[in-house]
């Protein structure tokens, strides 16, 4: 009787095997380096002024949007069927981040499958969320 604990312990800490997915415990995998010689013709701009501008609040309430929406822990390729695959990859989204008030925040994500899965329809497809200052959802549809 004393090995059960050990061996559930055991089980959860197995990959494969494990049940700490399901307890919210995800490993954060660290992004791909590119090869030095594809990285040799970068040359970083001169200025940003032509680009997107989000101040922390809003990357906040972005970050805790995609979270909830399309959490770290789902992997495109296990995923049944290249339309629900093209799904759960970001690069397939459209995303707006609007600033309502200084403790208010609306994240619309729309899907565009126009690249990885052309023709195919998905009615519900996407979310919004308001999310406040601390992070928090207040709302999503």
């Amino acid at each position: 009787m004393k090995r059960l604990p050990l061996l559930l312990l055991c089980m959860s800490l197995t990959p494969g095997c494990s049940l700490l997915g399901h307890f919210g415990y995800y490993k954060h995998r660290k992004p791909e380096m590119a090869p030095p010689e594809a990285a040799a013709g970068i040359k970083f701009p001169d200025t940003y002024e032509e680009g997107v501008r989000l101040d922390g609040a809003m990357m906040k309430a972005l970050s805790v949007a995609m979270n909830d929406y399309l959490p770290p822990s789902v992997r495109a390729e296990e995923q049944e069927g290249p339309e629900f695959q093209c799904l759960a990859r970001w690069e397939n989204y459209r995303t707006v981040v609007m600033r309502a008030r200084d403790d208010l925040f609306f994240v619309l994500f729309s899907p565009d499958l126009s690249t990885c899965a052309p023709g195919f329809a998905v009615p519900d497809a996407g979310a919004e969320y308001a999310i406040d200052g601390q992070g928090r959802i207040l709302a999503r549809r």
